[in-house]
């Protein structure tokens, strides 16, 4: 299976890594990005990681956690996710990160095994 990886700017800043992935339920996808979400929030590169697999965790930066818990926390209080879409084929997850000033959209994909092979959150074009 390929895995690639990638910090991707949209826009603003966004943390972007990509994969290839399957398997897995649509709570335990939401659970997964809601706690996922709330670590990048929190700045905990730690926490972000608890639940990728191995590819992607070496991915991913303290710097590239850090830059996007900022643009987080220039829309405010993290008020939890909203259920926008799935993709069954590609075991990928659509939701609304849901802010006290705005939103973002995060996008999901798990592997066979239940671990995120993908985690992209998309910062709102306005956010400087």
């Amino acid at each position: 299976m390929r895995r690639v990886a990638a910090l991707a700017v949209c826009g603003s800043f966004a943390l972007a890594l990509a994969a290839c992935g399957g398997g897995g339920g649509t709570g335990q996808a939401q659970n997964l990005a809601d706690s996922t979400t709330k670590a990048v929030y929190n700045d905990d590169p730690g926490g972000v990681t608890a639940h990728f697999d191995n590819d992607l965790k070496s991915q991913v930066t303290r710097t590239q956690v850090g830059i996007l818990s900022d643009q987080m926390h220039k829309q405010g209080d993290y008020r939890g996710l909203s259920f926008l879409s799935s993709d069954p084929n590609k075991n990928e997850y659509t939701y609304r990160a849901n802010f006290s000033k705005g939103s973002m959209n995060v996008v999901m994909r798990l592997d066979q095994n239940g671990d995120i092979a993908a985690y992209r959150v998309l910062a709102p074009a306005n956010t400087q």
